[in-house]
Parts: structure tokens; C-alpha cells; sequence
């Protein structure tokens, strides 16, 4: 399979995360993953998008980056957003924050499950600042062994 880069840009509004989600479904669908981890894949990109649509690039002026890249072993998402830039506002992706989420999380509490969800179903997940001021989301699929594959 060859490699592939692709990258899109959205304004940073609830609006345009569907479109998007669709996009990567139709093309998980056509690399090969299961309709159950096709599933978990839109899952995942609805809760980043979501999350930097919400806490990151929340002027709705800004923009919300995704970069797709597919390689022969695997469909890699990153999700780039430019941050919040009210003065004093903490980020919401410091070490300290990331624990609070987590420590707070719980089912009667709709909010603080998206990292929760990102860390269970990606293969592989990473969340760091960028240098916009903001946050990378990078979450890793990797494409089915044969083996893995129940007909």
C-alpha cells in the first residue's frame, strides 16, 4: 500500500466535525478495518475534534488541523488546534489537568470521558503542546493482520 498525507483544515465549530467523521469512516472502510473499528476510529476523532473544538481552538475564527497519514502498517490521525488565548486561562493539557480529568471522571458526569475513550480504543496515543500555543492529538490504527481477521 502506498503512503499517503492527507490534511485537511476546519473552522473551529461543532458543525464540521460530522463531515470530517464521515470522511475517515468512508476511508478506514476502504483501507480494510472492520465496520466494529471503523466505528472506534470516528468514535476517537469525534471525541479530539470535539475536545478542540471545546477546550482548544475555541474562537470560532480559529481553526482546527487535522493531518491523515496511512503507511503500510497503519492509519494515523493528528489533530492540531491553536489553543485558548484568554490571559490566565489554564490550558487544559497540563499533566495536572489530565489527572484531574481522570480522577473526576465518573458515568454520572457526561464530561471527562473523551481521553478516557482515545486511550481505550487507539492503538497508540500521544497528547502534547504545540508550538501555536495550543495541542497535538496524534492517535495511531493499526490496519488488521490477517490472523486477526474472524470470518
Amino acid at each position: 500500500m502506498a503512503q499517503a498525507d492527507i490534511q485537511l483544515q476546519i473552522p473551529s465549530a461543532v458543525f464540521y466535525i460530522e463531515p470530517v467523521r464521515a470522511f475517515v469512516g468512508n476511508l478506514a472502510r476502504s483501507l480494510g478495518f472492520s465496520r466494529k473499528r471503523v466505528a472506534d476510529i470516528q468514535l476517537v476523532l469525534d471525541e479530539i475534534c470535539s475536545n478542540a473544538v471545546h477546550h482548544g481552538s475555541v474562537d470560532p475564527t480559529d481553526s482546527v488541523k487535522l493531518h491523515i497519514g496511512i503507511d503500510t502498517h497503519a492509519l494515523e490521525i493528528l489533530v492540531q488546534d491553536t489553543g485558548t488565548q484568554q490571559a490566565g486561562e489554564k490550558s487544559w493539557l497540563t499533566d495536572e489537568r489530565l489527572s484531574e480529568i481522570e480522577t473526576n471522571r465518573s458515568p454520572s458526569n457526561e464530561r471527562g470521558h473523551g481521553i478516557f475513550i482515545v486511550k481505550s480504543l487507539s492503538d497508540t496515543h500521544e497528547m502534547q503542546p504545540n508550538a501555536a500555543g495550543g495541542t497535538d492529538v496524534r492517535v495511531v490504527f493499526r490496519f488488521p493482520k490477517p490472523s486477526d481477521i474472524r470470518i
